[in-house]
Formats: C-alpha cells, sequence, structure tokens
C-alpha cells in the first residue's frame, strides 16, 4: 500500500528551504545555481526542489546542509536552528560514501542491520568481515 504524503508538511518543508534560500542569496550572495554548483547537482534539479515540483529528499536535505550550513533537521522539520554550528558533520569521502550506501539497496539493508549490532560485538562483526573479503 502506497503512503500518503502529507502536503501540510510539503508545504512548511518548501517555505523553509525558500527561506533558507532568501537568506544565503541576502547574506552570501548565493544564487540557486551558485548552491546547486557547490551541491555537485545541476541547476534545475535544485529549482524543481524549491518550486515544489520535486520532493525535498533527506539525501539532499543532508548535502544542501554540507554546503550551505543551513540545518538538514530545521530543513525537514523545522526543529532547532536555521543556521548550522560551525562544525564540519560530514567531509565530500563520507557524502559520496553514504550516496553509494543508499544507491544499492542491498548494501542499505545492510547497514540499517549494522546500526543495530550491539558495541560489544563489534570486534567479532569486524573479524568475521575481514574473513569474508580476503
Amino acid at each position: 500500500m502506497k503512503s500518503e504524503k502529507n502536503p501540510k508538511i510539503e508545504e512548511e518543508v518548501l517555505k523553509r528551504l525558500n527561506v533558507a534560500l532568501d537568506y544565503l542569496l541576502e547574506t552570501e550572495r548565493l544564487t540557486q545555481r551558485k548552491i546547486a554548483l557547490r551541491m555537485k547537482i545541476h541547476h534545475t534539479n535544485l529549482y524543481r526542489v524549491a518550486a515544489g515540483k520535486r520532493p525535498l529528499t533527506s539525501t539532499f536535505a543532508v548535502n544542501f546542509e554540507h554546503h550551505t550550513n543551513i540545518s538538514s533537521v530545521w530543513l525537514t522539520t523545522g526543529e532547532g536552528e536555521m543556521i548550522k554550528a560551525d562544525v564540519e558533520i560530514f567531509s565530500d569521502e563520507e557524502i559520496r560514501f553514504f550516496y553509494k550506501i543508499k544507491k544499492d539497496a542491498a548494501l542499505y539493508e545492510l547497514v540499517k542491520l549494522l546500526a543495530k549490532v550491539k558495541k560489544d560485538s563489534y570486534e567479532l562483526l569486524k573479524g568475521l568481515i575481514l574473513k569474508l573479503i580476503k
């Protein structure tokens, strides 16, 4: 069964994205085209998200945060501050790694399972994985 999207929530997310885009234009002179270049996406993708023609995904929100310092949590939920603290959350390499995981459904499911493993099992699991890749 397909889940129904809440148009009210999507409308609020869209409003926050446009507030952020206006803020970035006014304070840093960052146009949507410049932001898209930073995010390494085609500028029309950003335009379409900002116009509500494409959904604002969590992947997009994290990438937007990484390149603009606008909180992905604030963007998607409205919670917290709009501007992220001056702490780099993910490096470019980490973001590429997360994209790789997200693109591969089987790998994504495996990582979700790994996230549920208790810390005291990490070394055992690491040993098993190292044996598998030899």
